[in-house]
């Protein structure tokens, strides 16, 4: 077990799934004091007693109190919870695991933290994490985005234990951008599934995927080397294979409705998923770099003309 000479006092600011899971998994090092932020009163089969306390209104919360603040609210949620913490010191770094970009500015949470809480490092935690099997007890892998590398690099160190191994990565930006990337990819996945357009092609397309955010990634501000981190191709290979996953699941619903006898338009109870709100975002993000991207536009493409959908998605893969 990894020991430090005082313990860590760390910050989880949202207590849903993940928020839990997360606490359970820095709680297996043994020497991270974990406090958590949530709205509501946690109930007692939730209340892990890995946390040491509970804080319920934010004008109560001292940012300066911590060395790490773990931001796991969801993305519609971040602006606000960001306006209403009280202005502190510099010391924590802040961290986040929301995925998303604002529709209109871009801005990734990163962005609107580091707007928000002016002094603070700011970094991003981001791997394969479905928190049922983090609860359940099995070993996660994340990457922990972060510009300053030395930063990063003693952050791991001090996070990681028996139930998270992290590892630094000093291309933040790299990160978000797949971050929002892979959920858009794993609609297209979904659907290729829905549609019965068999399983190679559901391989082929991700894998066109991959090797298109390689090709974009550097003229986005970020590396091509981070899609082969457990935040890139880890998180993708989950986010794109796995029925737990919102994205995968959309398009799988999706594409079985369009594939019945009559064709319809995604109306209904086909449930909502990040990817699909962020795709337009995602484009004119790349628009706005100078770059162009047949890949995505093509998926674009093929969700906005129900009736042409397979083979637009077909002539994504080339």
């Amino acid at each position: 077990m990894a020991t430090q000479t005082a313990p860590l006092p760390l910050l989880i600011m949202g207590y849903g799934a993940f928020g839990q899971a997360l606490a359970q998994a820095l709680h297996s090092r043994g020497d991270i004091l974990i406090d958590v932020f949530c709205r509501r009163p946690v109930e007692a089969d939730q209340a892990f007693p890995g946390v040491a306390r509970f804080l319920h209104d934010l004008a109560s919360v001292d940012l300066a109190a911590y060395e790490v603040i773990i931001l796991a609210v969801p993305s519609g949620a971040l602006a606000a919870v960001l306006d209403r913490l009280p202005a502190a010191g510099t010391q924590a770094t802040v961290l986040s695991c929301v995925k998303g970009m604002d529709a209109e500015t871009h801005d990734f949470p990163t962005d609107l933290i580091a707007q928000h809480l002016p002094g603070h490092a700011v970094g991003m935690l981001s791997g394969p994490t479905f928190a049922g099997e983090m609860l359940a007890g099995h070993r996660a892998w994340m990457s922990l985005g972060c510009t300053d590398l030395a930063l990063g690099e003693d952050l791991a160190r001090r996070l990681s234990g028996p139930l998270l191994a992290v590892s630094a990565n000093g291309d933040l930006r790299g990160l978000e951008i797949i971050s929002v990337a892979k959920n858009i990819i794993a609609i297209g996945a979904g659907l290729s599934e829905g549609l019965g357009l068999g399983e190679n092609t559901r391989a082929s397309y991700v894998a066109r995927g991959i090797v298109e955010l390689q090709r974009l990634l550097p003229s986005l501000g970020g590396q091509a080397d981070t899609v082969m981190t457990p935040g890139g191709l880890g998180d993708l290979v989950l986010t794109c294979t796995s029925p737990q996953s919102r994205n995968y699941r959309f398009g799988v619903d999706l594409g079985r409705r369009l594939a019945g006898p009559v064709a319809i338009g995604p109306t209904g109870p086909v449930p909502l998923a990040e990817g699909s709100r962020s795709i337009a975002a995602f484009l004119a993000f790349i628009r706005r770099a100078g770059a162009a991207s047949p890949y995505f536009e093509g998926l674009a493409a093929a969700m906005a003309q129900p009736q042409e959908m397979a083979a637009r998605l077909l002539a994504t893969i080339g």
